[in-house]
């Protein structure tokens, strides 16, 4: 009995004995294989991860297309340091722009032109107003220089044609105007010296013509261009100071006023946000506005006008 136990515990020494022999003989083998398992992990992240795999060609894209600067569909979400960035910003103590690519647009998707801080032109239309200061002034050979001032107010419609990308514009437009000028001189009419009030009223539609220059990163605005003007109404009325001598007279009607001026016309406005902006202009007029008149000395008047005025952009 003693040497069947004996022979048992002898089996199973010898069993153990071999399997750890055999233990290092396995993973020797074995390690080869694992290694090369992971290595192909790797290999399939890093190609997974490469930029051309992951990003298109960049470029500059808008509207519909401004949220899909990924063109290989992906769960993922992925993070990049934009082209724009210095690559030793962090150095400077500066925060890294970081970019979150994912394949849907959302609220906050931006395109390639607001990753950059441009702003671009783009067509649009919409609608204007202005109000300022209107002077009619001239040199009509008397002891001083003739000038009739009053408000001036335009409302209308614009449109805007990009010409570049960012820096040059094409604006024009319909505005339709009025003013009302006026001054008192002391003069002699109908051989009666006096204190004479010297008024215009006038109507007239104005189609500016106008080059918009900006920078690219800017909303800031110049506008430069000429202006004509066609009269509608023009009115002149004198009255002196008693009363005893009154008269009005319709300048178009006895055709005394010229059909069309022109001006040239400087501005400048900014785009406060999409729908809305704000301008100022300056107009200077190139020819005078009233011909062989004899009544009143008003034949080498000219027009200029300051106003400022808000925009509404339909888009």
């Amino acid at each position: 009995m003693n040497l069947k136990y004996t022979g048992i515990l002898t089996a199973l020494a010898i069993s153990a004995v071999m399997a750890q022999d055999a233990t290092p003989a396995a993973e020797a083998a074995a390690a080869p294989a694992a290694q090369e398992t992971m290595d192909a992990k790797f290999a399939n992240v890093e190609q997974e991860l490469a930029p051309e795999n992951m990003f298109a060609q960049p470029a500059a894209v808008r509207g519909a297309d401004a949220a899909k600067p990924v063109s290989k569909k992906s769960s993922k979400k992925f993070v990049y340091r934009p082209v724009y960035s210095q690559s030793e910003v962090e150095h400077h103590g500066r925060p890294v722009k970081t970019v979150y690519v994912s394949e849907k647009p959302t609220a906050q998707s931006m395109d390639m032109d607001q990753l950059r801080g441009f702003i671009p032109w783009n067509f649009t239309f919409g609608l204007q107003g202005f109000v300022g200061s209107n002077f009619l002034s001239g040199d009509n050979g008397r002891y001083e220089y003739d000038r009739y001032y009053g408000l001036i107010w335009s409302v209308g419609a614009f449109a805007l044609f990009p010409l570049d990308e960012y820096n040059m514009a094409f604006k024009t437009g319909v505005l339709f105007e009025h003013d009302k000028v006026s001054n008192s001189y002391n003069d002699v009419f109908n051989e009666k010296f006096g204190e004479y009030r010297v008024s215009f009223s006038q109507y007239r539609i104005c189609v500016p013509l106008l080059l918009s220059l900006k920078s690219a990163k800017s909303n800031l605005y110049f506008d430069v261009g000429v202006q004509p003007a066609f009269s509608v109404s023009d009115k002149i009325k004198v009255r002196s100071s008693d009363k005893s001598t009154s008269f009005n007279e319709d300048m178009m009607e006895e055709e005394y006023r010229q059909g069309m001026d022109w001006s040239i016309v400087l501005g400048f406005g900014i785009r406060a946000n999409r729908y809305v902006g704000f301008d100022a202009r300056f107009s200077w007029g190139l020819n005078n506005q009233y011909d062989n008149y004899n009544k009143w000395p008003i034949n080498n008047l000219s027009a200029k006008s300051i106003t400022v005025g808000a925009t509404f952009y339909a888009f």
